[in-house]
């Protein structure tokens, strides 16, 4: 022990009489360790497991329906989950919720409120206690006509009531119902759905879209989570439901034939298990670049830990001199650079949580529901930059003291000792970590040009309808307690209002607004085809619009005819789908006239008198997928979007939209009143490939950095070990032109050896890449070849400095020099 403290005393009066060199290590350090730290905190707040007790035993059991397009279908009917809870054995307990955005009255105001509708053994299962009253028990609930009650969450709680415990047992009123209030969830809480703070729970018994919830397999509307038993592994779970779907489509063929059930870690199936962006998560990827950029630093550091021990060599042979063995010399060195890397933790820790605050604060979700983004930091964080921390000390340090401990005492003391370079093996190792810092640092370019081609990409595509100038607001009169023709008496005339306003060139009304956070999807049966009968029928995205719509998103009808007012519930029903399908349901047809049954093969038949053009309905970057519409008046919902057309910036609309509707009723809770632009910057929209650019990109830049004080570094400390060469050149003859070869060329072979590692290293990454980096080529030329030139060009840049500086060197000063 009183070694270490000698060790680290002297340490630290080494460090601090150097200063420079501290300072410039530490930053280097602190600029890897804080992209590391920021980026894990990132993905570990995206990743962080449900506060339940053994966290690991919770999956996501989903129905999967092969050849659904739409993501939707990954849920189970109530009788199906019921069934699959009597009789999975590896799990304690099966569960489920659905996700409901509604209004609650409060002080006779209704405010919009999102809430999860949930099986009685919800809570129970997850094993959360609440923080007053009590939660919902096992069976509670899972009835129709059971009593309404209901559980607020945490966050909620404080907001709206202050934290006052007598909330417990008062009335209040959610979707004009009343519901008595039983409990409060714990602040650590926030719900099953990721990135959503849920403000209340209510039993499945609220639930009201379908009266035949509890007894309809074909209304799959509840996502289901298991527990595990201890012990169970993911096979022997996925093993089990295996032989429980078969026997469900052997029971069951009319509702489950063709359903295969996945058993998904819980944190592998965010935001849900059908979603595109489970399947598309870049966090594998962004931890290896923040990897990458702390393996840069670590090349710096011990470059500049070669270049210090070729400094100390005096000093070095002295205290061998004087009897420190090799030991301790590699325990003293060794003992530097741990220090400089803690040090340099410190630093990353602040810059870490300055980066992650950043990035979490310039998150726009585009919505008005109540989001969490958790990047907090908390011991997990500290471990892994201590971790790292560790990890750069020794892989900097080891090297470089291994060889200050080899240094030959007679030959360092020797009078001319003190200009070597420090031989060529040590030249060699300082170029070998140059040219992996260029290798790297060209990695992590061009990764952050594919997301920016990616992100331009997306941009610029063609998405089948017109986002400028257009003004969205979501209402649902029934959260204010309106019944179903009072609800259109209202969207009736606010319609006609708004149409009136100055500016506005159309105003139309529909269920949902594509790449929106609302959708919605059909079981469809076509007239006159056979259908496999081991299989579910189609599945297709729907949407309920208006006879203004078309012309207010600017769709183009590129058959038929678009909805008309006389397409109301006394006229046949009308339907219009998009190109796609109808090439692919009547192919080498003419889809107009052409019928089809949604929901059940016994419902009544829409007939298409339209084909729409083909666009973008649930994600930007989903394949071309089959699309229908159908009139609202000729299909009821009670949420609406109104969306507004005006000449002139919509932003400027937005205060007279919101006039008009509390005009009509001044309580209406509206949600996302905001531009079809901002709301295109949702999770179905740009926002995967703008946060994929943005934390590329901020890689690349760090990478580069680090680069290119490298290459600087090296090339100039090998002009200023070759300064008697110089000095004896220039003084024989040589012109500057012969001094600027000589100095550049040994950065050019630098930069050329770095430039080709980094294009083999990047190339080797292209099925990695090819899984998360959407809408571009994972070998795209064009990032490839102008981030190649642009690294190189800054990277010779950096030679010239010190190539010029030679040109510069007076003979005789250079022949005096050491």
């Amino acid at each position: 022990m009183q070694t270490l403290l000698q060790d680290l005393r002297y340490a630290s009066r080494q460090l601090w009489t150097n200063w420079g060199f501290t300072l410039l290590v530490v930053l280097t350090v602190s600029l890897g360790i804080g992209a590391n730290t920021a980026i894990f905190s990132m993905v570990h707040g995206t990743l962080k497991p449900l506060p339940t007790p053994n966290p690991e035993q919770i999956v996501v059991v989903a129905a999967m329906t092969k050849g659904d397009e739409t993501g939707f279908r990954y849920r189970f009917s109530f009788p199906a989950l019921q069934d699959f809870r009597r009789q999975a054995d590896r799990f304690s307990d099966l569960f489920g919720f659905a996700i409901d955005q509604g209004g609650i009255s409060i002080g006779g105001k209704a405010f919009p409120f999102m809430y999860g509708e949930v099986t009685g053994n919800f809570f129970p299962a997850l094993k959360i206690h609440p923080a007053v009253g009590r939660l919902f028990e096992s069976g509670e609930g899972e009835n129709p006509g059971a009593d309404s009650t209901i559980v607020l969450g945490y966050t909620f709680w404080q907001k709206r009531y202050g934290g006052r415990a007598d909330i417990v047992g008062q009335q209040i009123r959610v979707n004009g119902v009343a519901a008595r209030v039983i409990g409060v969830t714990p602040p650590e809480f926030h719900g099953p759905y990721a990135g959503l703070d849920l403000e209340g729970y209510m039993p499945l018994s609220a639930y009201r879209y379908d009266d035949t919830l509890f007894t309809n397999r074909s209304r799959r509307s509840i996502t289901v989570l298991g527990r595990m038993k201890p012990g169970v592994s993911l096979r022997a779970a996925q093993s089990s439901v295996d032989v429980l779907a078969r026997r469900m489509e052997q029971q069951y063929p009319a509702t489950d034939k063709g359903i295969s059930v996945r058993v998904i870690p819980e944190t592998e199936a965010r935001p849900t298990a059908g979603s595109p962006l489970a399947q598309h998560n870049p966090e594998f990827l962004l931890l290896l670049l923040a990897a990458v950029v702390l393996a840069l630093a670590c090349m710096n550091v011990a470059n500049l830990l070669l270049v210090r021990g070729t400094v100390r060599q005096r000093e070095l042979a002295i205290r061998a001199a004087l009897g420190s063995g090799r030991g301790r010399l590699i325990r003293q060195a060794l003992t530097e650079s741990l220090l400089l890397a803690m040090l340099g933790a410190g630093g990353g820790l602040l810059l870490g949580k300055w980066g992650s605050d950043a990035f979490a604060s310039s998150i726009d979700l585009a919505t008005d529901f109540p989001t969490l983004l958790d990047f907090s930091f908390d011991w997990n964080v500290f471990a892994y930059a201590l971790i790292a921390a560790v990890a750069t000390g020794l892989l900097t340090g080891i090297w470089p003291a291994f060889r200050a401990a080899r240094t030959n005492a007679g030959a360092a003391l020797h009078d001319g000792a003190r200009g070597a370079s420090g031989g060529p093996g040590r030249q060699r190792v300082r170029s070998a970590l140059v040219i992996g810092q260029v290798a790297g640092s060209l990695m992590l370019l061009i990764v952050a040009s594919l997301f920016m081609r990616s992100l331009q990409n997306a941009q610029n595509m063609n998405i089948g309808f017109a986002p400028d100038h257009l003004l969205n607001a979501r209402m649902d009169p029934e959260w204010a307690g309106y019944d179903r023709q009072r609800t259109n008496d209202f969207f009736r005339e606010l319609e006609r209002r708004v149409q009136a306003l100055p500016g506005v060139q159309s105003a139309s009304l529909a269920f949902s607004v594509p790449l929106g956070y609302y959708n919605n999807a059909q079981n469809v049966y076509i007239e006159g085809r056979a259908d496999n009968p081991d299989s579910q029928p189609l599945v297709i995205g729907a949407n309920m619009v208006d006879a203004s719509y078309f012309d207010t998103m600017q769709i183009r009808i590129v058959r038929g005819r678009a909805f008309t007012e006389s397409d109301d519930e006394h006229a046949p029903r009308a339907a219009i789908v998009n190109q796609t399908m109808a090439a692919r349901y009547w192919p080498n047809q003419e889809a107009l006239g052409k019928r089809f049954h949604t929901g059940s093969p016994e419902s009544p038949l829409w007939q298409v008198v339209g084909v729409a053009q083909d666009g973008k309905y649930v994600a930007v970057y989903e394949s071309q997928i089959p699309y229908l519409y159908v009139p609202l008046a000729q299909s009821y919902s009670s949420m609406r979007v109104l969306q507004v057309r005006s000449q002139a910036d919509p932003d400027e609309l937005r205060a007279r939209v919101e006039r008009e509707i509390h005009a009509l009723d001044s309580d209406m809770p509206i949600t996302d009143l905001q531009t079809m632009q901002r709301a295109l910057n949702g999770l179905g929209g740009f926002l995967i490939f703008r946060l994929g650019a943005r934390q590329a990109a901020a890689m690349g830049v760090l990478g580069l950095i680090l680069a290119i004080v490298g290459v600087y570094g090296v090339v100039s400390y090998g002009a200023a070990q070759r300064t008697r060469e110089i000095g004896i050149r220039i003084a024989m003859g040589a012109k500057p032109t012969d001094i600027l070869g000589l100095v550049l060329r040994q950065g050019v072979m630098l930069v050329a050896a770095g430039v080709a590692a980094g294009l083999l290293l990047t190339l080797a990454l292209a099925r990695v890449l090819k899984r998360v980096v959407l809408m571009a080529s994972a070998t795209d030329p064009l990032a490839f070849g102008g981030v190649t030139l642009l690294l190189t060009v800054v990277a010779l840049g950096a030679c010239y400095i010190p190539a010029r500086r030679a040109m510069r060197v007076d003979p005789m000063n250079a022949l005096r020099h050491e």
